[in-house]
């Protein structure tokens, strides 16, 4: 029984001690010359283990006349968030099944909640990008003990 309890202890440590993340502290102050961009990934359990593939492109003048280049590719597990500093345009998040067009303005900060929705535990989820408003991605990013911070976070 005490190599039970001493072997679970041992294998917790190990799990742990290469999983450590750093966490949202706070926001990034706003920029004059460029926009903040977070994009959240809260958790919602049990609906997704994996990764999800998100990618950025820029519009060169409005989405209406300009065809879009890609920008970057940021990869989002459950519970992470990337803050992104940007010039003034639109741009076009992309996922496996969903998009969204958004106009980012100089002096502002913007937050987008990539939702998973799914209605059963075998079903394939919806994606979703939902705009929220500052109070409810605070919310978020310091609920349960705080989102994780993505390595290439420029906040």
């Amino acid at each position: 029984m005490a190599k039970k309890i001493s072997f679970c202890i041992l294998f917790y440590f190990w799990i742990g001690c290469g999983a450590s993340k750093s966490k949202f502290i706070r926001l990034k102050k706003e920029s004059t010359e460029q926009a903040s961009l977070y994009l959240l990934r809260p958790s919602r359990i049990p609906l997704a283990f994996w990764k999800q593939k998100i990618s950025v492109f820029k519009y060169a003048g409005t989405f209406q006349n300009s065809a879009p280049f890609f920008y970057a590719e940021v990869v989002l597990g459950d519970g992470e968030y990337i803050q992104m500093n940007l010039e003034e345009g639109y741009y076009r998040l992309n996922s496996r099944d969903a998009e969204k067009i958004l106009f980012l303005g100089k002096n502002k900060t913007y937050f987008v909640d990539y939702f998973l929705f799914n209605e059963s535990f075998f079903a394939f989820p919806e994606l979703h990008f939902k705009e929220l408003n500052k109070e409810t991605a605070i919310e978020f990013l310091i609920d349960s003990s705080h989102m994780d911070r993505h390595e290439n976070s420029t906040d």
